[in-house]
């Protein structure tokens, strides 16, 4: 009988550690599971030391993950090249924000997702000062949309904030890349990070996920003689906190949203020459 008793309690053990596994821990046992993270994994554990789950540590922050999901390709219908862009929600719709040099003065984009998915968005608000705009769009299948959260605050306190954003400059697809605001000035913010032709209106978050702003162009130097280099590694983000928050809800509440169109071809290659492509 105290044989049978004590492989009873046995199992019943074994179903209790098996059933709350998969879980992670609640108020109620956080203290008998520890998480362990190393550089590269993450392990879960009882208190008795048993190794519940083991599985690789992202190398991606949770801002740099979403970011990855919400990147699109901004194309014109007209005159060809591409930009980039952040699909979002604001204020109820669908949008992708992006450079408003990206645009032009042109009324539709087209949005490219992945696996040729196509959208084609209706451009409901630019500020070519900023250089930010707003396009709204219909739903995207390939492409999850981040909350659209701006920083609204522009002052020197800004300086030394790291940044992530994800494009395609070049002909490069989905880069995501680090760095942070070195300078504030020019009503913009000047950035430590890469930045290239095909990059811009590429979003710009800091590490809580606000959208700081959208890349704007990449600085010049002058390398003797007068021959101007551009350096790759400054990058100028035109900064959400100056829009008008209000004209923006306003143009983007009041907007028809267009019908989805899945028939336009892939992105052409980017177009080279001067600051802004």
């Amino acid at each position: 009988m105290r044989r049978w008793i004590k492989n009873f309690i046995i199992i019943a053990s074994l179903l209790s550690v098996s059933c709350t596994a998969p879980g992670l821990p609640s108020n109620s046992n956080s203290q008998s599971i520890e998480i362990l993270k190393t550089q590269d994994t993450v392990e879960v554990r009882t208190a008795f030391g048993e190794v519940l789950e083991v599985f690789d540590a992202p190398n991606l922050s949770i801002t740099e993950q979403r970011a990855r999901s919400a990147a699109v390709k901004v194309r014109s219908l007209l005159q060809g090249g591409h930009g980039s862009g952040t699909y979002m929600i604001a204020h109820g719709r669908r949008v992708v924000v992006t450079a408003a040099h990206v645009v032009r003065n042109e009324s539709v984009m087209a949005i490219d997702g992945r696996d040729g998915e196509t959208v084609v968005g209706q451009v409901v608000f630019a500020d070519h000062d900023i250089d930010i705009a707003f396009v709204v769009v219909p739903e995207m299948e390939t492409r999850t949309a981040v909350r659209y959260r701006p920083q609204r605050r522009y002052d020197e306190r800004l300086v030394g904030t790291t940044l992530t954003y994800t494009g395609f400059p070049s002909h490069h697809d989905l880069l995501t890349i680090r760095g942070y605001i070195a300078a504030v000035e020019k009503e913009h913010l000047v950035t430590n990070m890469f930045g290239w032709f095909g990059s811009s209106g590429s979003g710009v978050f800091d590490q809580h996920g606000r959208y700081m702003g959208c890349v704007s162009g990449i600085d010049v130097g002058t390398l003797g003689l007068g021959v101007r280099i551009p350096l790759e590694s400054i990058v100028w983000v035109a900064p959400a906190s100056k829009l008008d928050h209000e004209i923006v809800k306003v143009r983007i509440i009041t907007s028809v949203v267009p019908q989805t169109i899945n028939a336009f071809p892939g992105a052409r290659a980017p177009r080279r020459g001067g600051l802004r492509d």
